[in-house]
Order: structure tokens, then sequence, then C-alpha cells
């Protein structure tokens, strides 16, 4: 059978797991796979871009937010990158410049904000471009679905079969489905990287700064 929503994602889980009496704890399985795949995965259908507006030194990061890949200033001319420094720098830095505002040039990330150096001294209008976690499948119609579903359901169904083995007392299968879901991410993230990268020029940069 297809798999391509989430009603047809539990029946398939109920199915390989030749059980009729996990109806309550599939969505469980699902959601602990999901939580696995957003600290693993990292693909082109995860890059989303969101900006915020301020004239104060910290942001709030986006709810579904990951890890950063570009911040930049598009209220600026041209739009200006920003650069990360740590975190313990940031104090560093503002003792440094004796606290003086101006137009940020770093940035570093603090818990669920970003902090902006130095304090901006007027609004400024902040890009990100950042790998956003992938919308749950807890919360939609049992006829709804997500990009990784559609794309990759065997991504899916591994994941949340190797999940279910502790439940339901199978160490072994648990064995199984990893290796089927590590191979089924490897192969995801190979194929990925080929599509966005094939064909072109990689030029480098460097992510931290240190002053």
């Amino acid at each position: 059978m297809a798999i391509s929503t989430k009603a047809e994602l539990h029946t398939a889980v109920a199915n390989w797991l030749n059980r009729s009496d996990l109806t309550d704890r599939i969505s469980e399985f699902i959601s602990l796979a999901e939580a696995g795949f957003n600290r693993n995965l990292r693909i082109r259908e995860m890059l989303v871009r969101s900006t915020a507006s301020t004239d104060t030194q910290y942001v709030s990061l986006p709810t579904d937010y990951l890890e950063m890949v570009n911040i930049e200033l598009t209220s600026t001319s041209p739009p200006k990158r920003l650069v990360y420094i740590t975190s313990d720098r940031s104090d560093d830095y503002r003792e440094k410049q004796n606290n003086e505002t101006g137009t940020p040039d770093y940035y570093t990330i603090e818990g669920t904000s970003i902090q902006l150096l130095p304090t901006p001294n007027s609004s400024v209008t902040v890009q990100l471009s950042y790998f956003q976690s992938i919308p749950a499948l807890s919360g939609l119609a049992d006829s709804g679905n997500n990009h990784l579903l559609l794309s990759n359901p065997d991504v899916y169904l591994y994941g949340t079969l190797m999940q279910a083995s502790p439940y339901v007392m199978d160490p072994q299968s648990a064995g199984q489905w990893g290796g089927l879901l590590d191979r089924a991410l490897q192969e995801l993230q190979l194929s990925d990287e080929k599509s966005r990268y094939s064909g072109g020029t990689l030029n480098m940069r460097p992510k931290y700064i240190y002053t």
C-alpha cells in the first residue's frame, strides 16, 4: 500500500508490527521518530527564511528553529551579512566597544534568542535562513502529511518501527529497523547534497570569528 498520509503511516506501522492493539501508541512512536529526524536530518526542504524588525539587543528565534545557515540585515543597502561570534566572547566585545550602539556586525545565540552586536541604534530588519523542524504529523488530520512523508515514506516507517521495538519488547527488531533507518537517512542526505551542489563550485567561508 502507498504511504502518503498520516492514516496510511499508522496502518503500515500496525501491519509491519503485525499488531492490532497499538492504535493509541503509534502516534507516540511517530513523535519519537520525528525527534530523531530533527536531531540528525538537514535537507533542503527544511530550509526556510524568516524576517523580524527590531531596535533592541535580542531577537527571538523562530519556534521551529533547528540550525542557522545565514543571517543578514536587509534594511541596509546593500544587505549586510552578520558574522557569528561565540556567546562567551559577546561580553568581551561589548566591553571592548564600551557597549556602544550602532549597526550590528555580529551575532550570537543565547537560549532561544539571537543577540545582535552592537545593539542597534535604530530599527533594523533581520533575515534568517535556517533549518526548521519537520512539521509534526500529530497536529494534522488523518489525511495530512508533510514533505518528508511524501518524498521518503521509508524513513518515517523505519523510524517509527524502531521506536516501537522497545515497547513491544523486541530488541532484535530494533537493530534491524535501526539499520534500515540509518541507510535510508544516509541515502537521503547524499541525494540531497547531490541535488544542491552537483555542477557547482563550492566557496568556503569561515563560520566563526573571535574578537
